[in-house]
């Protein structure tokens, strides 16, 4: 199968839509054309490579320097058509894959969907709220049509429902996390114990997602400063700054140097799959005190480390933990948050246990040997259904 996907970002960015595009378009390539058209972010970056046998094509139209006539609204529209015109020059596809809402708007404007039938997925959480977030969901929706939606979770699924896309049409398909190679050099766990300030026999918290506010660190913070074994608690906050707030990172970080959080917090931003999987084999306990989550795949990783995990009792986390892999508490009550936090910090069994029964689940649920079968399904019916309607055509 030729299978084109197009997203705004990439690897080496970093956070959930890249980790997620990178690991679904490599297990696919495995097995089948997949090319990947994506923004170039530097003059650094070739416009085409070939990335693990996935074919990177990356437009440059945000590179250049618009000459002084140019009508920005106009370039900011249009100025990548002429890039994908160029790029996708010569090459068929079987079916296109968009994720993010820009992403299906961009191919359809381009007229992509014309030549073979577009699979829809979306990773924005409550876009509602951004400013003319809903009209602008709505009017996607319903503008550019694609064959089908392919949710990656309950969540997503229903918000895509709630924009006004056909649920008959909209597909489920857990999004999947690529299991650790045990082949590779694993992360020396001490060495990121050593920076974040971990006695021996103390315990690291850590939150891995973008800074921005819905993230919820300012939530652990609260929480921390109630909890009864802060003393022996150490806490990480790493993720990235693509598509974040600059701003909320500014005022974690200081927040994390006044009072009590002084020298017990350890911010690393723009963090590269490297340095994340340092993080999970460094941590003790893995939380999310999320305002809300389509699904939650830092909390997916975590589990497929053996981690326990302490997350917000939100929809879409609640698709992923369960009593049995780890706590789901209101993050926003800090009491209740540290007490949580608190009743695993002190019981290294439970731990255990819930760590083991974690990663059975991100396996089992959240494996992308899976995602790639269910995605492959759903490119097939959206195949199969365009060939019997232009054959009805004729």
């Amino acid at each position: 199968m030729r299978i084109l996907m197009i997203a705004p970002t990439y690897r080496p960015r970093t956070g959930g839509l890249e980790t997620y595009l990178t690991t679904i378009a490599e297990a696919l390539a495995r097995d089948h054309d997949v090319s990947v058209l994506t923004n170039r972010d530097a003059d650094t970056q070739p416009p085409v490579t070939t990335e693990n046998r996935v074919r990177v094509l990356r437009a440059s139209a945000f590179l250049r320097d618009d000459p002084a006539n140019t009508v920005p609204w106009e370039a900011a529209l249009f100025g990548l058509h002429t890039d994908i015109a160029e790029l996708l020059a010569g090459h068929r596809f079987d079916v296109i894959h968009t994720h993010t809402q820009v992403a299906l708007l961009v191919a359809t404007m381009a007229g992509l969907g014309r030549r073979a039938p577009i699979v829809a997925s979306f990773h924005e959480t409550q876009p509602e709220r951004d400013p003319l977030g809903r009209d602008r969901s709505q009017f996607i929706l319903a503008a550019c049509r694609p064959d089908r939606v392919l949710a990656g979770s309950e969540a997503f699924a229903d918000q895509a429902g709630s924009f006004g896309y056909p649920r008959q049409r909209i597909r489920i398909v857990y999004h999947g996390v690529a299991v650790p190679d045990p082949h590779h050099t694993q992360p020396n766990r001490a060495d990121l114990r050593q920076v974040a300030g971990v006695a021996d026999d103390g315990i690291l918290v850590s939150l891995v997602g973008r800074f921005k506010p819905r993230k919820g660190h300012h939530r652990l913070l609260a929480a921390y400063l109630k909890m009864a074994q802060r003393e022996q608690v150490r806490l990480l906050l790493a993720g990235s700054c693509n598509s974040a707030d600059t701003d909320y990172l500014d005022y974690i970080r200081r927040t994390a140097t006044t009072g009590e959080l002084r020298n017990r917090v350890t911010v690393l931003a723009d963090c590269p799959d490297s340095t994340r999987d340092a993080v999970w084999s460094a941590t003790d306990i893995a939380t999310q005190p999320s305002e809300a989550e389509g699904l939650g795949l830092a909390c997916i990783e975590a589990m497929h480390a053996g981690l326990p995990t302490v997350v917000a009792d939100v929809r879409g986390l609640r698709e992923v933990v369960t009593p049995e892999t780890g706590l789901l508490v209101d993050t926003d009550d800090a009491d209740a948050y540290a007490a949580a936090l608190d009743t695993l910090a002190v019981a290294p069994t439970a731990r255990s246990l819930l760590g083991c029964a974690g990663r059975v689940r991100a396996r089992t649920v959240f494996g992308i040997d899976r995602a790639a079968t269910g995605t492959l399904g759903v490119y097939a019916e959206a195949i199969a259904e365009r060939v019997f309607e232009n054959g009805a055509h004729r």
